[in-house]
C-alpha cells in the first residue's frame, strides 16, 4: 500500500524529465474527445461485464453521473486529471473491487530513477493521518515543528472543517455497497494525504487549525524538500503467524495477514495439525487489515472449522429463488449458463478445530477474508469482535480481476466479472458483516498501542 502512494505522491509532482510512462501520465495533454472516448469505454465495458452495476445504483443515476464528467471535459486533461474524474464516479458504484488505476508495471528504468531522486513534496505529507469516528488526528508529525505533538485534532485545513473533508474524499475511494469502514481503513493507510491531493493539487501552503492539550493553534505548512521513494526500505509482513499466547499454552492465535500466499506457501495444515495434537480448546483468528487475495487459501482456513463438506458460495438454485437478483438479466443468464460443479465445496480436513473461536475483524477485512468471516458466521462456536468488515458479508463481484488499458490515458480499469453470493441474499443491504462485540478506538488508544480486541477476548476467556 505504502508503495503505489508514494509513487503516486511523486508521479504526481514530477515536473519535465527523461521519465517515460510517469511524462505520459502526468505532463501530456490530452484532447477532451479522446478522453472522452475512455470515458464512454468504461461504461459500456461495466454495463456489458459487471452484472452487479445496478445494485446500489440506478442505471438512470449512475448513466447521469458519467454525461456529467464528460460535460466537464472541456480541455485538453492529463491522464492524472481523468484519473480522479473517474474515481468520482465509480465510488457511486458500491463495487470494492472495481478500481482505477496507475499501470505500475509500464514503469520504466528512467521513471524509476526518477522516483527515488528527491522531489518537492505537497504540504499535505507532513503529517500522517488518523480518521477516527469522522474526526481527523495527526498519528505522526514528520513536519520541522516538532512541538505538535502526535494525537493533536486537525479542525479544518484552509477553513474547510475536517469532517467535510473526510466526507469529500470518501468519493474518490471505492467500497462494497454503502460501507466505510473500509474507507476509513484505506485512508488511515495513507489515502488520506494522496485523496487530498488529487483534490488540492496546487502546493500551495496549507493552513491547519488544530485543538490540542495546549489548546487552539493555527500552523502554516509549504511545500517541502524530501528523498525519493527506495523500495528496499519497506519490509512486508509475514502472511501468516502462528503462536500459543498464554504460560499454559492453552489459546492459539492465528493471524492470517493476507490471502496472497503464492503458489509456493506450504499452507495451514502444520499449524491446525499442531492445535490438535495439543489438544488446545481456543483459538484466536486475526483477519484484521486482510485485505483479500486468493479464494482457495480462504476456503482452506474453513476446511480445518467444519465436519460437512459445504459450499463457500450459494449455489445458482439459491439464487434464482431471490427475486432481486434474479430479475437482473445478466444475473438470469449467467445462473442458466453456471453449472453446480462450479461451485467450490469445502471438504473437513483432518486437523478439524472444534473449540471456541473468536474472529478479530475490522474495515480492513475485505474481499476473500470477508468471504470467509461471512461464512464462519454460520458456525456456532465463534464470536466476532472488532469492527465492521470492509467487504460486503453478502455479495461482492470479483472472481477472476480483469485488466483493460484505455487507449488514450493509458490508465488501467480493473474489475470482476464473476458475481459470488454468500450470505443473506434475501437481504442485499451492502454492508458489511457486524462484530457480536463493537470495539471502538480513541486516539490515545492507538498512540498507545493498545489491542482493544485481544484485551477483551483474553478477558473474555478468563471470564
Amino acid at each position: 500500500m505504502n508503495y503505489f502512494i508514494s509513487v503516486i505522491c511523486l508521479l504526481l509532482l514530477c515536473t519535465y524529465s527523461k521519465a517515460q510512462y510517469l511524462d505520459e501520465m502526468s505532463v501530456k495533454l490530452h484532447q477532451p474527445a479522446d478522453l472522452k472516448k475512455d470515458v464512454y469505454l468504461v461504461q459500456n465495458t461495466l454495463e456489458k461485464e459487471n452484472p452487479n452495476l445496478y445494485l446500489y445504483i440506478s442505471k438512470k443515476d449512475l448513466d447521469h453521473k458519467f454525461d456529467s464528467l464528460r460535460m466537464t471535459i472541456k480541455q485538453p486533461l492529463t491522464s492524472i486529471s481523468l484519473y480522479v474524474k473517474l474515481l468520482s464516479v465509480i465510488s457511486y458504484i458500491g463495487d470494492g473491487h472495481l478500481t482505477i488505476n496507475i499501470d505500475y508495471s509500464k514503469f520504466t528504468a528512467s521513471d524509476i530513477a526518477f522516483l527515488k531522486k528527491p522531489t518537492l513534496q505537497h504540504p499535505i505529507y507532513q503529517f500522517n493521518y488518523r480518521v477516527i469516528a469522522h474526526r481527523l488526528f495527526i498519528s505522526e508529525n514528520l513536519s520541522v515543528d516538532s512541538t505538535i505533538a502526535k494525537g493533536t485534532e486537525i479542525l479544518s485545513i484552509n477553513d474547510v472543517p475536517a469532517a467535510k473533508l473526510i466526507d469529500s474524499l470518501s468519493h474518490y475511494i471505492t467500497s462494497d455497497g454503502y460501507n466505510t469502514t473500509y474507507k476509513e481503513f484505506l485512508m488511515n493507510s495513507g489515502l488520506f494525504a494522496e485523496r487530498y491531493r488529487f483534490l488540492y493539487p496546487k502546493r500551495e501552503p496549507l493552513n491547519f487549525k488544530l485543538s490540542s492539550n495546549k489548546g487552539m493553534q493555527q500552523i502554516t505548512l509549504n511545500a517541502f524538500q524530501k528523498p525519493g521513494y527506495d523500495s528496499s526500505s519497506v519490509a512486508r509482513p509475514p502472511h501468516t503467524a502462528y503462536k500459543l499466547l498464554t504460560a499454559d499454552s492453552s489459546i492459539a492465535y492465528l493471524k492470517l495477514q493476507t490471502f496472497f500466499n503464492g503458489a509456493n506457501y506450504e499452507g495451514y495444515h502444520g499449524i491446525f495439525a499442531d492445535i490438535q495434537k495439543r489438544k488446545l480448546k481456543t483459538l484466536i483468528i486475526d483477519l484484521r487489515g486482510n485485505t483479500g487475495g486468493e479464494i482457495g487459501w480462504a476456503s482452506s482456513i474453513y476446511s480445518f472449522l467444519i465436519d460437512t463438506p459445504t459450499y463457500f458460495y450459494k449455489l445458482p438454485a439459491e439464487i434464482s429463488r431471490q427475486k432481486l437478483l434474479y430479475d437482473n438479466p445478466k444475473i438470469r443468464d449467467w445462473v442458466k449458463k453456471a453449472s453446480k460443479l462450479n461451485y467450490p465445496i469445502v471438504t473437513p480436513d483432518t486437523s478439524i478445530f472444534k473449540g471456541k473461536i473468536y474472529v478479530l475483524i475490522n474495515g480492513g477485512s475485505f474481499s476473500a477474508s470477508s468471504l470467509l468471516a461471512a461464512n464462519m458466521r454460520n458456525l456456532k462456536n465463534v464470536t466476532f469482535v472488532g469492527e465492521e468488515t470492509g467487504g460486503s458479508k453478502n455479495v461482492w463481484t470479483a472472481g477472476i480481476i480483469k485488466n483493460m488499458t484505455l487507449p488514450t490515458s493509458k490508465l488501467s480499469l480493473a474489475y470482476g466479472n464473476m458475481p459470488a453470493y454468500f450470505g443473506d441474499i434475501t437481504n442485499i443491504d451492502g454492508r458489511g458483516l457486524m462484530p457480536d462485540v463493537s470495539i471502538s478506538y480513541t486516539i490515545e488508544d492507538y498512540l498507545a498501542n493498545k489491542d482493544l480486541e485481544m484485551d477483551w477476548v483474553l478477558k473474555d476467556i478468563a471470564r
